[in-house]
């Protein structure tokens, strides 16, 4: 069964269904119909000839021997029957007839009904002629001579035969239905399911290279509709995604190139001629130095790569924050005497369920970049608070701040804002940092120094103490 409906369309799958469901409901339907008009008219039809039965049974004797007495007097066996008095057969156990009492002639009939079937009750239909239909009722009738059968009978009401005529529509109109169930289920199907075949046209036909096009939407609000959009949506975020991802190698061609040229043009140089040793020892010192700065700039770049796609495995534990700034400043405390510089921490405490081995490096971006980007002699602030069900450690410099129109995309890889590049560096730092935040479940901000530097902050969901708000 599953080979054969397996490969079926959608549309012929919804179309058997419907009909099948249409004349199981449409058979249900009529064969309710036709027991209740059945039941409705039996009973007024039937009720006649069980009273009969009971004048019968009231007013008819028979003995042992197997005479027959009405109201008391011997019946002859030719006896006269009155229109009024009850139509009845009496059957012995040999099936043989043993009394017809009606008011009909012979010369009035065509044919007799046949014996009844014995130990059963039976109604049925009968026409002895052609303008006399019978309706009789045929049930054992227990007599001192033995088991006998009786059958009562009264002339049949022509409204009887529309129930004959009401199965007869039945029978023909039901096939009709059914058919015109499978049509229209057909029909209706196609139509409803003619857009999901122009999206799987348009879908077939879409590439890498031709990311722009976008599937047909109905514009309904229907299910299909939906579909339509969200798969634009899709193809949307594929298309940005291969944008950034051409944007991305365009970058790291460029930045990459830069270092190889330098190498190959200083080897070029120091080959045109013989040198001195300290020649060549300056030569060799700047290509070591550019290839010292191409090893940084891979390392980099796998970083980005690894943080980006899931590469770095998130072991979350309580962390105190405040003791880990307080670890990343003691760290980088050397360096930033070194530039004659200051790091200043103030901290609350603040415990958080993080990653230690991601957020570290997160922290040590913002407090190299500040470092790199602020000058001599002035003061980095590193600041832990907690408030509002969140943990923010801020990193706040005192250089010259970022323009407003550029702020959007400091967290895009390879840019650096306007008098940053001065400073060195690849602009990968807040990408990466980005990255590692957003594997954390926690979030990268920027705001203005005043009077001038910038301020980024890296926060963070706070750890609730057990019990807390259970």
């Amino acid at each position: 069964m599953k080979a054969w409906w397996k490969p079926r369309t959608l549309r012929f799958r919804l179309a058997l269904w419907y009909a099948l469901g249409g004349t199981v409901l449409m058979a249900a339907f009529s064969a309710t119909l036709y027991l209740f008009v059945a039941q409705r008219l039996a009973a007024p039809l039937n009720q006649p000839l069980r009273a009969d039965l009971a004048i019968i049974q009231a007013r008819l004797r028979v003995e042992p021997a197997g005479s027959i007495s009405w109201d008391g007097r011997a019946m002859p066996a030719a006896a006269r029957w009155e229109t009024s008095d009850p139509w009845f057969e009496l059957w012995d156990e040999q099936g043989r007839l043993v009394r017809r009492c009606w008011p009909f002639t012979e010369d009035r009939l065509d044919r007799v009904p046949a014996a009844p079937t014995r130990g059963s009750d039976t109604l049925s239909v009968f026409s002895i002629a052609a303008d006399i239909p019978l309706r009789v009722y045929s049930t054992p009738y227990p007599t001192p001579a033995g088991p006998w059968m009786i059958r009562v009978m009264r002339i049949h009401e022509p409204a009887a035969d529309a129930l004959a005529a009401l199965l007869a529509i039945i029978l023909f109109a039901l096939p009709v239905v059914v058919a015109l169930l499978v049509a229209g289920g057909y029909l209706i199907t196609r139509r409803w399911l003619r857009p999901l075949e122009r999206m799987t046209r348009q879908a077939e036909s879409i590439t890498a290279e031709n990311l722009g096009q976008r599937l047909p939407e109905s514009g309904g609000g229907d299910e299909l509709g939906r579909l339509a959009a969200t798969f634009n949506r899709t193809l949307g975020r594929l298309e940005d995604s291969f944008r950034t991802l051409d944007q991305f190698v365009a970058d790291a061609s460029h930045e990459l190139r830069t270092p190889l040229t330098t190498l190959r043009s200083v080897g070029e140089v120091g080959l045109r001629r013989g040198r001195t040793v300290e020649e060549y020892r300056e030569i060799i010192g700047s290509m070591l130095e550019e290839a010292q700065r191409l090893h940084r700039l891979v390392e980099r770049l796998l970083e980005l790569a690894s943080a980006e796609g899931g590469g770095k495995q998130v072991h979350r534990e309580p962390v105190q924050l405040d003791q880990l700034a307080a670890a990343c400043v003691q760290e980088l405390g050397l360096l930033a005497e070194h530039k004659q510089q200051q790091l200043s921490l103030t901290a609350a405490p603040c415990r958080v369920q993080t990653d230690p081995v991601l957020l570290w490096p997160a922290l040590q971006n913002l407090i190299d970049n500040a470092m790199k980007y602020s000058p001599a002699g002035t003061t980095i602030r590193i600041a832990v608070a907690a408030g509002a069900g969140e943990c923010r450690v801020s990193v706040t410099d005192a250089g010259p701040g970022i323009p407003a129109g550029q702020r959007a995309r400091l967290a895009d890889r390879f840019y650096r804002a306007e008098g940053a590049r001065a400073g060195g560096g690849f602009g990968l730092g807040l990408a990466i940092t980005q990255a590692y935040m957003r594997a954390l479940g926690g979030r990268i901000d920027y705001a203005p120094a005043e009077p001038t530097g910038s301020c980024f902050s890296l926060i963070l969901p706070a750890d609730r103490p057990r019990g807390e708000g259970s």
